[in-house]
């Protein structure tokens, strides 16, 4: 396990530019033929058919009994019958024998796909992708999960997928041009302050941001409902696949004895913990740790654990006795922490580049607000606020050139940039070039004209769901009435009516629904979310407050994974709403 408290947190790293390396740990399996998608959807967790093109998804396969078999990441091509499984190498050959095993007759082919694998990672990740395919049009394929463009020349396979929490991408190409592109990514690289990265670096960053690998915190031994992972790789709603029947009863009839959270450590860490050491509380067995880290960002030792069902209770610490030695820790859901977004962090460097801008003189040689503004788009480079203010900086400058390129690269990523034209109109009048300027104005006019018809649309359609919702909603009262006539203590007809209600915003008629639904069972967690909903409504905030408490408790045991975020979720915003009015 890896202590060293070196992390690459300094102003340029993983966390704050990007980090980049070749993979040796990884394998792409191609997967081919007319029943590809029948035969994928009928074979893994997740929902194949739901995919789109270029669109990606995590899935696994299981045995009978829900063990796991494997994880991966599932991508559909860009043609009919393709698709792409990225996974670690260890699992590649596991993977194929189980598909290959259940084949049959299906007209399906596997092939484990020759070549080299770069990772980019972190907050520039996306920036250096489009300058290394020459065209800014490419922001649109990188949005995507699944995405095949020319890189440097080279034919590029681009997957999106985070190995540590940030924005990332694994970049294939041919083995006998993977030198010469790695070579070309190191000089980009330099060029955005993303720097090279070691194994260690990125195992460091992975554990920080709690996401699992098989064979280090997941085995064949391990139920999927141990690792919460069922709540991201699974579709219970997709049909029959191996395993399903034992997912599905687990679901509905409670949690398994254990699962799998973050913990993190009051005290340091005496040494590394090995493996599946195991941890007690008033020497009883409660914890089993895997891989485990210090956390530059937190500033604490951090580990991935699976917890018994009684002491796994989110925010809870307790006294661990770990080979011999007692650790004070919080139980924590994973990941245990989330950095800002890519577009968060360009919306707070484009709004403290407003504040430099006010206090800027427009004959200053440098203009730390530029820079900002240059970074902000480094991160995010559809910002279009960020675009304008920086053509104001430098059409100020009497860098209308500048200017006029900076205007271009945005209406060539975003044809329906009114205020790209707009901005092109004034600089090129700027320029005395009328005929540009008049070409430039009616062009945004047009796009004007044509946004706003469809803005109209959207709002249209809005109000439109929500008005299905509610009708929708009242459908489904007059059914709940009808059964609470025969069960006043039905749980679903308490439960839904109580739902339907809120959605209704007849908040303090779904509350005597919902209490009693939490009477007849108190671990059904959905209803506590609605329940908090109901008194937020209300502005009965500290009842609310109250009521996420205790569903977090028993979600947190139950190992309900999606109602526990959502009242983390619901929860945190009370707090901050609360903070703000200083309550």
């Amino acid at each position: 396990m890896i202590i060293e408290k070196n992390i690459s947190t300094n102003k340029n790293g993983l966390r704050t530019t990007g980090g980049f390396l070749h993979l040796n740990d990884c394998s792409l399996i191609e997967i081919t033929g007319k029943d590809a998608e029948r035969f994928l959807h009928s074979q893994t967790t997740n929902d194949v058919r739901s995919l789109a093109f270029h669109q990606g998804h995590q899935n696994a396969l299981l045995d009978r009994k829900a063990h796991i078999v494997a994880t991966f990441d599932l991508y559909r091509g860009a043609e009919e019958n393709l698709y792409y499984i990225l996974a670690a190498k260890a699992q590649a050959q596991s993977i194929l024998e189980h598909l290959d095993k259940y084949r049959f007759a299906d007209k399906v082919d596997f092939e484990i796909r020759s070549g080299a694998f770069i990772a980019i990672q972190g907050p520039r990740a996306r920036r250096l992708l489009i300058v290394a395919s020459g065209s800014m049009k490419s922001a649109e394929a990188l949005s995507k999960a699944f995405s095949k463009i020319t890189l440097f020349d080279t034919n590029a396979l681009i997957f999106s997928k985070s190995m540590a929490g940030e924005e990332g991408y694994i970049v294939f190409v041919e083995t006998d041009k993977a030198q010469e592109f790695l070579s070309h990514v190191s000089a980009a690289a330099n060029n955005f302050d993303i720097m090279p990265i070691t194994e260690t670096e990125l195992e460091k960053a992975r554990i920080e941001a709690g996401i699992p690998h098989f064979g280090a915190d997941i085995s064949s031994s391990n139920l999927m409902p141990e690792t919460g992972l069922d709540e991201t790789h699974v579709s219970y709603t997709k049909g029959c696949f191996q395993g399903q029947e034992i997912l599905a009863r687990v679901k509905t009839y409670g949690a398994p004895s254990r699962g799998m959270v973050g913990l993190i450590f009051e005290t340091p860490l005496a040494a590394p913990i090995a493996p599946a050491t195991e941890a007690f509380i008033d020497a009883k067995p409660a914890a089993w740790i895997y891989s485990n880290c210090y956390s530059d960002t937190l500033n604490k030792h951090v580990a991935i654990a699976y917890i018994k069902r009684e002491n796994r209770i989110v925010g809870k610490k307790f006294d661990f006795d770990i080979s011999g030695e007692i650790y004070t820790a919080q139980v924590s859901l994973l990941p245990f922490f989330t950095p800002p977004a890519a577009k968060e962090r360009a919306v707070k460097l484009y709004e403290e580049a407003l504040a430099e801008f006010a206090k800027e003189k427009d004959d200053a040689e440098s203009s730390h607000a530029e820079l900002l503004l240059k970074e902000a788009l480094m991160l995010e480079p559809s910002l279009e606020d960020a675009y304008e203010a920086l053509g104001v900086i430098l059409s100020r400058k009497d860098r209308l050139d500048e200017a006029i390129a900076l205007m271009k690269n945005l209406a060539e990523l975003n044809e329906d940039s009114v205020m790209a034209h707009a901005n092109l109109s004034v600089f090129y009048m700027q320029q005395d070039k009328k005929e540009e300027a008049e070409e430039e104005k009616a062009i945004s006019m047009s796009i004007r004209m044509r946004m706003l018809a469809k803005e109209a649309t959207k709002e249209t359609k809005a109000d439109e769901e929500k008005k299905r919702l509610k009708e929708e909603a009242v459908g489904r009262m007059e059914m709940f009435a009808q059964v609470l006539e025969i069960d006043d203590a039905d749980l679903l007809a308490n439960s839904g009516m109580g739902n339907c209600l809120v959605t209704l915003e007849n908040y303090e008629e779904s509350v005597p629904f919902l209490r009693k639904a939490i009477e007849v069972k108190p671990l059904h967690t959905v209803a506590y979310v609605d329940l908090a909903k109901a008194y937020t409504g209300l502005n009965n905030i500290s009842e609310a407050e109250a009521i996420l408490q205790q569903g977090i408790e028993v979600a947190s045991k139950r190992g309900d994974m999606m109602p526990l975020k959502q009242m983390q979720a619901q929860l945190a915003e009370l707090k901050s709403k609360v903070e703000a009015k200083g309550i």
